[in-house]
């Protein structure tokens, strides 16, 4: 498939704008198209110069997110580790803020060392 930039557009319009030059007087019907094909080519040029603008802005405005998403976690980071040293790690008040409050260890019962041993041995 081929494809077409709008550089390589915009040179061909200017070489079919240039070749139509010579024609104009032997052909003047064609000067209108010229004239269209003329200010089409500065419209083209002014949209392009137009993007790569845009291109730049975006690439900022993308820096300055990603700045900002970073000091989000470090702040978000920070935030939770003061919330866990004051409330406890395993508090459920923890929850109320978004975090997740460290489980409790579950403690083995003699029940739960009986079904492993059997598990184990076979």
């Amino acid at each position: 498939m081929a494809t077409f930039t709008l550089a390589k557009l915009i040179a061909d319009w200017e070489l079919l704008h240039a070749a139509l030059q010579p024609h104009l007087t032997d052909l003047p019907c064609l000067k209108d198209k010229a004239d269209e094909i003329e200010a089409l080519i500065a419209e083209a040029k002014g949209m392009d110069t137009k993007q790569q603008d845009l291109r730049g802005v975006l690439q900022e405005t993308v820096r300055q997110r990603q700045a900002l998403e970073k000091r989000g976690k470090d702040l978000h980071l920070r935030t939770a580790a003061l919330l866990r040293g004051s409330f406890g790690f395993d508090n459920q008040t923890l929850l109320g803020f978004g975090l997740k409050p460290r489980r409790p260890r579950r403690k083995k019962t003699p029940a739960d060392t009986q079904q492993q041993e059997p598990a184990a041995q076979q």
